[in-house]
């Protein structure tokens, strides 16, 4: 810590100072000295000392005894505190926003380039950025959770504190190890400033694409399940050789789980697909509401063409598909 001091203009009164006894310099120094203290101290012994400047002789002070005055001084002067600086992190992450699918997205790459979280849909830029900060403040709130597939594939979901809603899905990975280790990478990343706005993306980075939607000719074979599991509630839907087309996402209740049910037989009916896409090339699809909401994904297919098959299996079976309660 640095100190800084004025140096005091010499008045006629220095001179008068210069003629006075060495009891009288002691009592007219501006700095008071404790008389309790022994008159041996190395500060006091400054003070007995003429220190004013002489007649007829050189004006430069000797340095032993500027040093003693400003030791004293830093003595008497009050300490000042500092606020302590927050700690500047060392990641440096970057989100990028870009068109997809007919909408736009934004997605977290960490420094290395790696894709760590793809959003969801939104109309626009500006959506797309309001996102961003959802999702920040949920990745301080909200819960993360761990999904493996039927092929033991493994990923990250990030729901908000009460897991009412999906806020963000990360990539697939071959084991649970590193989909650990992605969230842990987000967590790192998130905090970024750093926005860029592209005006596309590589081919190889598209995760996801619109369809086009073929007639099917629906039947009531099929079924939905609400059943509980490890105190959640979910829905699935079955095709008539029993065959699981999706399952949901999770629900508090069962009256919630059934208020559910409702809102993705209305997407379906106003075909609100997407064909995903994982780092993998594996597929699955996405069914939004009408307010782009993510509301569930299919299972993973190695191709494209069985994915858009079980797109259309759900259209088939789903309209009037028996609800069951289990």
């Amino acid at each position: 810590m640095c100190w800084f001091f004025k140096k005091k203009k010499k008045s006629d009164d220095n001179a008068k100072f210069a003629t006075k006894s060495k009891d009288e310099n002691i009592t007219a120094n501006p700095v008071t000295i404790n008389p309790n203290r022994p008159m041996e101290s190395t500060v006091e012994r400054a003070y007995e000392k003429d220190t004013s400047p002489k007649i007829g002789h050189s004006k430069k002070t000797e340095p032993e005894k500027v040093n003693a005055i400003d030791q004293a001084s830093k003595v008497k002067e009050p300490q000042k505190t500092t606020k302590k600086k927050e700690p500047v992190t060392k990641y440096a992450g970057k989100y990028e926003i870009y068109p997809e699918a007919g909408s736009f997205k934004f997605r977290l790459k960490a420094s290395n380039g790696e894709i760590l979280a793809v959003s969801f849909r939104y109309t626009s830029e500006k959506g797309a950025l309001s996102g961003i900060e959802t999702f920040k403040k949920n990745v301080d709130g909200g819960i993360f959770d761990i999904y493996t597939d039927k092929s033991d594939f493994s990923q990250f979901v990030l729901y908000n504190s009460n897991k009412a809603r999906v806020i963000i899905i990360g990539e697939f990975y071959p084991n649970v190890k590193q989909a650990e280790s992605s969230v842990e990478s987000v967590k790192k990343f998130y905090n970024t400033e750093k926005v860029d706005i592209l005006k596309s993306i590589p081919e190889n980075e598209i995760r996801e694409e619109l369809i086009d939607i073929e007639k099917v000719d629906e039947v009531s074979t099929g079924k939905y399940e609400i059943y509980q599991e490890n105190g959640n509630y979910y829905v699935r839907l079955k095709a008539n050789n029993a065959q699981v087309l999706f399952v949901s996402t999770n629900y508090a209740s069962k009256a919630s789980a059934k208020q559910g049910l409702e809102t993705i037989k209305k997407a379906i009916l106003e075909n609100r697909f997407t064909l995903g896409k994982d780092k993998q090339n594996r597929y699955q699809f996405n069914l939004y509401s009408s307010t782009n909401q993510l509301i569930l994904t299919g299972e993973i297919y190695p191709e494209k063409r069985n994915c858009i098959s079980a797109i259309n299996s759900v259209r088939k079976f789903a309209k009037k598909a028996k609800i069951i309660e289990l």
